[in-house]
């Protein structure tokens, strides 16, 4: 989905740096409209069982990512396809990026592979306030977006598979990484959740 926004499609380096600053803005957008929602769930039901319990639940499902992240086939709640292939023809090049940012920021709405994201939205009701919560899905967005700058440079569409190769051992260190992080997170969680049931 990053490969699609480069400046070969957006014609030249400034308009890239605009549907770049627009994905940006999409996966904000999208990152806090999760956090919203993953924030509400989780306040319901603390309202009904106590939070240590929601925090147990949700470790579970992060640790369940994290071993889909090793390759053991736990289901994930994420769509399997990409955004859209018509919008692409529909709407111009930083109406896509914001639209394919807002996707990635929610997550849920496109192929979703790692379990960072769902370790991000368990964690996120745990920070002690919501300028915490908002300063890390910001520091996400960035981070969803630095991944655009491996296709700085691109003039062609055909030198843009060329700068961003994934190779076998490169995919398994993402993954690993990816599932190490998570399980942190989870951990981390989990250790609130002890303290929230013994208080």
């Amino acid at each position: 989905m990053a490969l699609t926004i480069n400046p070969a499609v957006s014609r030249g380096n400034r308009g890239w740096l605009v549907d770049s600053a627009f994905f940006f803005a999409g996966t904000l957008v999208g990152a806090t409209a999760s956090l919203l929602l993953c924030l509400a769930v989780v306040l319901g039901l603390s309202a009904v069982v106590p939070g240590g319990l929601v925090a147990g639940v949700l470790v579970v499902l992060v640790v369940a990512a994290a071993l889909h992240d090793l390759g053991l086939p736990f289901p994930l709640p994420y769509r399997q396809r990409q955004v859209p292939e018509p919008l692409r023809e529909l709407l111009p090049t930083s109406a896509v990026a914001f639209v394919f940012g807002a996707m990635l920021g929610v997550g849920f709405l496109t192929l979703f592979t790692y379990s960072t994201h769902l370790a991000l939205l368990v964690a996120l009701p745990f920070l002690p306030s919501l300028g915490a919560m908002l300063a890390a899905v910001a520091v996400f967005a960035l981070g969803k977006s630095l991944v655009l700058l491996s296709v700085a440079g691109a003039s062609t569409l055909e030198e843009v598979p060329l700068r961003f190769r994934w190779s076998r051992p490169r995919i398994r260190v993402l993954r690993a990484t990816t599932a190490t992080l998570s399980l942190a997170i989870a951990a981390i969680v989990a250790v609130d959740g002890a303290a929230r049931l013994g208080g």
